[in-house]
C-alpha cells in the first residue's frame, strides 16, 4: 500500500512544479471525491449541509476543503490539518531580459530560505501563471514546459582552485542568473527564411533601425527576452504580443523518483512541504466514509500559500482566510435561537478544536550526527516526528502532545520526539501563527527528510503512507479522545 501511494503521490509531484499547479491537481482530485466548490466572492455559508463536503480557494494557490459531521454541533469544534504549497525556489523577475557574453540569461529572484548553491548545474525548465489578452478579455493559464530549457553552470574549478578548500561562496544576484540560449542561435532564428523580397525588406528595416537616435532607449523598455515570451506564446498557442504578464518560476526539469534497493526512499525537490499538503487532502477525502455521518466536528484540510516567506500575504495564513471560513461554517449552523449569541459560540468552537501544522522534520543525518540531540534522534521510514520547542517555534505542549499520541497508538502508527540542540536555532512554521492567531490547540508534526530546501531532497515511502494513516485516524478520533480530558481539579 505505501510504495502504491507512493507512486500516486510521484505523479501529483510531477504535475505540479508551482503552487498554482498545486493547487489545481488538489481542485481535481476534490471535485472527483464530490467535493463541491464554493466561491469566495459568492454567498456560500447558506449552501451548507451536513454529511456534505466543500472547498475554495484563494489566489489559485492557497486551498481549503471540509466535510461537515453528520452530527456537527457549533460548539464541537474542527479538527483541522494544515500545511503550505509553496517551496523556496526561483521566480523570473518584472525586468529579466539580460544578455552576457553571448548568452541569453534570464534573471531571477530568490524566493524563501533555499540552499541555492544546489541549483548550479541542474537542468532547469518554465513554470508559472500567465495573463493573456484574449479580445476585450483577460484569461489566465498554466504552464508547465517539461524539457530543459536553462541551467546555471558553475565556474570551473581550474578557473577557481579554492572553491574546495574555502567554500562556493557565489554572489546571487550576479553569478546566479539561468542561462536560455546563445545569442548566435537567438539571431538565426530571428532570420527570415523565405524569398528574396522578404530578405530585402527585412535588410531595409534594418537599416532604418540603426539610423534611429533612441534604439539603445528603446531597447532597456523590453522587459523580457523576445525569446522567453517566444516559448510562453508557443507553449499556449498564442501570439507574444498576447502576453500582459506573467508569475513565472524557473523550476527543476528533473522528474521525483523512488530509488534505494528496497526502493525506500523519494527524491525531488519540494517534499517540503508538498508532503504534507498532499497527504493532507487525501486523507480528507479517504475519511469520507460512513464514519462522516457520526462525526461530530467539521474536519478540515487547509493548504497555504507563502509560508516559505513568512505567511504575511493574502494568501498566506496570517490572512483571513482560516478564520472566517470558520466562522461562517459556526455560523450557518448555529440554531436561530442562539444567533445573538453566535460569536461566543464560535470562541468556544475553536477552543474545542484542535490544529495539526504539518512541515517537514529533519532526519537525523548519517554525515553529521553532531547537528542532531542524541536523545531525539528521528529516522527516515521509523515514524512520524512530533516537533517540541520551548522557545515557541513549534506549538507542541503536554495535552496536545498526548492527544496526537493516543491518536498514533489507536492506529499503530510509530511516534518519534525531536527537539534541536540548545546550540542551534531552528525553523518555525504554520503552528504558532494559526494557534496565536485563533486560540486552538495544536501541536507541529511531519515527516523526517534529508536536505530540507535543497533542490533534491529526501524522505521516506513508510512515512508518507504513514502520515497520511494519522490524518485520517485524526479525522475520525479527535473528538472522542478529547472528551476523556478532564480539568484540573
Amino acid at each position: 500500500m505505501s510504495k502504491e501511494y507512493s507512486n500516486h503521490f510521484v505523479k501529483f509531484l510531477n504535475n505540479s512544479p508551482t503552487q498554482y499547479h498545486v493547487v489545481r491537481e488538489l481542485k481535481t482530485m476534490l471535485l472527483d471525491s464530490g467535493f463541491i466548490e464554493l466561491k469566495e466572492k459568492e454567498m456560500w455559508s447558506d449552501k451548507l449541509e451536513k454529511g456534505k463536503s466543500y472547498f475554495l480557494t484563494r489566489g489559485d494557490a492557497s486551498i481549503v476543503a471540509f466535510s461537515v459531521g453528520g452530527e456537527f454541533d457549533p460548539k464541537n469544534g474542527f479538527s483541522i490539518v494544515c500545511a503550505h504549497t509553496d517551496s523556496p525556489g526561483l521566480r523570473i523577475k518584472p525586468v529579466s531580459k539580460k544578455e552576457s557574453q553571448g548568452s541569453v540569461q534570464i534573471a531571477v529572484s530568490t524566493y524563501g530560505g533555499g540552499m541555492w548553491f544546489t541549483w548550479f548545474d541542474r537542468d532547469l525548465t518554465l513554470a508559472g501563471k500567465v495573463l493573456v489578452r484574449k479580445d476585450s478579455k483577460v484569461t489566465q493559464h498554466l504552464i508547465h514546459i517539461k524539457k530543459p530549457l536553462l541551467n546555471i553552470p558553475n565556474l570551473a574549478v581550474h578557473l577557481h582552485h579554492s572553491v574546495n578548500r574555502r567554500g562556493f561562496k557565489p554572489n546571487f544576484e550576479t553569478n546566479f542568473v539561468p542561462v536560455l540560449a546563445t545569442e548566435i542561435s537567438t539571431a538565426l532564428l530571428d532570420l527570415p527564411k523565405n524569398d528574396k523580397k522578404e530578405k530585402e525588406k527585412q535588410k531595409e528595416q534594418e537599416i532604418e533601425l540603426e539610423k534611429e537616435k533612441e534604439k539603445e532607449k528603446e531597447k532597456e523598455k523590453i522587459k523580457h527576452h523576445p525569446l522567453l515570451l517566444k516559448i510562453i506564446s508557443e507553449e499556449l498557442s498564442i501570439e507574444p504580443e498576447q502576453i500582459i504578464d506573467f508569475d513565472i518560476s524557473v523550476v527543476p526539469s528533473q522528474s521525483a523518483q523512488i530509488g534505494g534497493y528496497f526502493s525506500e526512499f523519494l527524491y525531488s525537490d519540494r517534499l517540503d512541504n508538498l508532503v504534507s499538503t498532499y497527504t493532507s487532502i487525501t486523507s480528507l477525502i479517504d475519511s469520507n466514509d460512513k464514519s462522516l455521518a457520526t462525526e461530530k466536528t467539521v474536519r478540515v484540510a487547509v493548504c497555504f500559500d507563502n509560508e516559505e516567506i513568512g505567511s504575511n500575504t493574502l494568501r498566506g495564513a496570517n490572512s483571513t482566510l482560516l478564520r472566517s471560513i470558520l466562522k461562517n461554517i459556526t455560523y450557518q449552523f448555529v440554531k436561530k435561537e442562539q444567533k445573538k449569541i453566535r460569536s461566543e459560540i464560535f470562541d468556544i468552537s475553536l477552543r474545542n478544536s484542535y490544529l495539526l501544522s504539518a512541515d517537514s522534520c529533519h532526519a537525523v543525518h548519517p554525515n553529521y550526527t553532531s547537528y542532531h540531540e542524541k536523545r531525539h534522534v528521528c529516522k527516515i521510514n521509523e515514524g512520524i516526528i512530533i516537533e517540541t520547542n520551548y522557545e515557541g517555534d513549534t506549538t507542541t505542549e503536554l495535552i496536545s502532545r498526548y492527544i496526537l499520541k493516543a491518536i498514533a497508538k489507536n492506529n499503530q502508527i510509530s511516534i518519534q520526539d525531536a527537539i534541536i540542540i540548545n546550540e542551534t536555532g531552528g525553523g518555525s512554521t504554520l503552528g504558532p501563527m494559526l494557534s496565536t492567531q485563533l486560540g486552538i490547540t495544536s501541536s507541529d508534526i511531519g515527516i523526517p527528510s534529508w536536505g530540507m530546501h535543497s533542490v533534491r531532497e529526501t524522505a521516506g515511502t513508510t512515512d508518507i503512507f504513514n502520515l497520511k494513516k494519522l490524518f485520517i485516524g485524526f479525522y475520525k478520533n479527535y473528538y472522542d479522545i478529547f472528551q476523556t480530558i478532564q480539568d484540573i481539579d
